[in-house]
């Protein structure tokens, strides 16, 4: 098929078709226009709506590169670690601060390429502060494979689902765009002018109409925006993926592992419904507290058996497995029940052993006794926890919740009409129990994130505060920490792989030299 300059004769025949009805309208409406003699009247209705639309564009100011964030600002899925989320600054920044696009530049590939070089630059420093400054040294292969095509791969689905047209236009009739607008934009010049010679008049109001046409132009450029943020957006996405380790399997891997679980975790937004979305990973749950706490008192508490010791956690002595089921869900929970301290000393094998339980938890039960003032043991466990994590900075620390028990012995000690309401205390007993939490949360400030408070003795056996109080929080908190648990086992699996395809390579390798 013959082609006019890059437009095939199919488009244009395609257009005229589209085109013709409009125009024979509005060629109907001209002559009828031009019979009826009201020529004069319509004309002067053209310069107040150009005069309004220059105003308005005057006190409206255009959209501006950096206000044109796609949807909202970028949001750390339940998976990412606190490293991850605070590289979404780095983005926002980037795409608040680049330079503005247009339909001339939208099309220009080094824009693209340098974009991408300049913020991948600023990622990298994030990651790697402490590494040389060749950036891409810490990268393999796959990574930068996997980053370009997950990145294209969903600006792809995109542009499908919101550009009309760009699965049939070609790059050659895009990069036409700004010569067909600036041809039609002749073809107005030309038709307004011609207009003029039956109402001269018109002439005068000729700057005000250019001035009113820049809406279209205007509208179009702030589209472009926010493709370009789109881009940004995407690209971000995946580099912080990139650094972080997740790529090192490849696209297809990172899809099937983290694909569904975080649209489900984000659909979800916190429902307890993600329990049942997400893939069938137990979730590990670390009791920990001082002597006497009453860990394991809460634990007897929550799985209703004494007797429910299943093993011994490896590799150490002490740290006891039990295995529970949230009421109304299949989701699978390993609770740890770790050896006790004190103020006074932490023997180094109970260390060792606290320190394997943490690595192994998603979600942390700080237990604490609401009689007990002395909290340095525990802020302590808190920093180390912390000073663990931070060596292991791709994965996602556990949420630490505190479970306040023996709240029957705070004042009034003889009082126990539960339920109490602590969070809008209106009895002396509520108010005891508030200012016990309000102690631990200047202790502990934003290291907690949630609290329970609970009875765990023997005085009161039909007691639910259990059940009414902590299985709620943790069904709250239990998405992040199912997140952590598939992040830990990605992170194994794919060390798992690594080594036998390693393996398989070396394998190989002699088979060839053999031959």
């Amino acid at each position: 098929m013959k082609l006019i300059g890059s437009i095939s004769l199919r488009m244009i025949v395609l257009f005229l078709l589209w085109s013709l009805p409009a125009i024979f309208y509005v060629g109907v409406g001209l002559v009828a226009i031009h019979r009826l003699g009201w020529w004069h009247w319509i004309v002067w209705t053209l310069p107040p709506i150009w005069v309004s639309a220059w105003l308005i564009g005057r006190v409206w100011p255009p959209t501006k590169l950096k206000n044109t964030y796609e949807g909202k600002p970028l949001t750390a899925p339940s998976f990412w670690t606190p490293r991850d989320a605070a590289a979404i600054e780095i983005i926002e920044d980037f795409r608040s601060s680049v330079d503005d696009v247009n339909a001339t530049t939208i099309g220009d590939v080094d824009r693209y390429l340098g974009d991408a070089r300049k913020l991948a630059e600023r990622l990298a420093k994030h990651y790697h502060a402490d590494e040389s400054d060749d950036l891409i040294h810490p990268l393999t292969f796959v990574e930068l494979l996997a980053v370009i095509h997950l990145a294209a791969e969903d600006l792809e689905e995109w542009v499908l689902g919101n550009v009309p047209g760009a699965d049939v236009a070609t790059v050659g009739q895009i990069r036409m765009v700004p010569s067909v607008v600036n041809a039609i934009d002749i073809a107005q010049k030309v038709a307004y002018v011609a207009s003029a010679i039956l109402n001269p008049a018109k002439l005068a109001a000729y700057p005000l109409w250019r001035k009113s046409g820049r809406v279209t132009v205007e509208l179009q450029n702030e589209l472009i925006r926010k493709f370009y943020q789109r881009f940004l957006r995407q690209l971000g996405f995946y580099l912080i993926e990139m650094y972080s380790g997740r790529l090192q399997g490849g696209s297809k891997r990172y899809r099937d592992q983290f694909g569904t679980m975080t649209a489900a975790v984000q659909a979800a937004g916190g429902n307890a419904q993600v329990i049942d979305e997400l893939q069938d990973m137990p979730t590990t749950i670390a009791v920990m507290g001082q002597v006497k706490a009453g860990k394991s008192s809460l634990i007897n508490a929550l799985i209703a058996d004494n007797q429910a010791t299943t093993s011994v956690l490896p590799e150490t002595r002490e740290v006891k497995r039990y295995q529970y089921k949230l009421p109304e869900s299949s989701n699978s929970i390993t609770l740890l029940d770790t050896p006790g301290y004190d103020e006074a000393d932490v023997t180094k094998s109970q260390r060792k052993e606290i320190e394997t339980a943490v690595i192994e938890a998603d979600i942390v039960l700080l237990v604490l006794a609401a009689n007990v003032t002395a909290r340095q043991a525990d802020k302590h466990l808190v920093e180390e926890l912390k000073k663990i994590y931070a060596k292991k900075s791709e994965l996602r620390p556990p949420t630490i919740l505190a479970v306040v028990t023996h709240i029957d012995l705070l004042r009034p000690v003889r009082e126990w009409t539960p339920p109490y309401d602590w969070r809008t205390p209106h009895s002396l007993k509520e108010e005891s129990i508030a200012a016990s939490v309000q102690y631990m949360q200047e202790i502990f400030g934003g290291s907690i994130a949630g609290y329970a408070c609970v009875y765990t003795g023997d005085t009161h056996p039909q007691d639910s505060s259990v059940v009414d109080e902590l299985v709620p929080l943790l069904v709250e908190h239990l998405d992040h920490g199912h997140a952590a648990a598939i992040l830990k086992a990605f992170y194994k699996q794919l060390s798992k792989e690594r080594f036998q395809k390693l393996s398989r390579q070396v394998l190989g390798l002699l088979k060839t030299i053999l031959r």
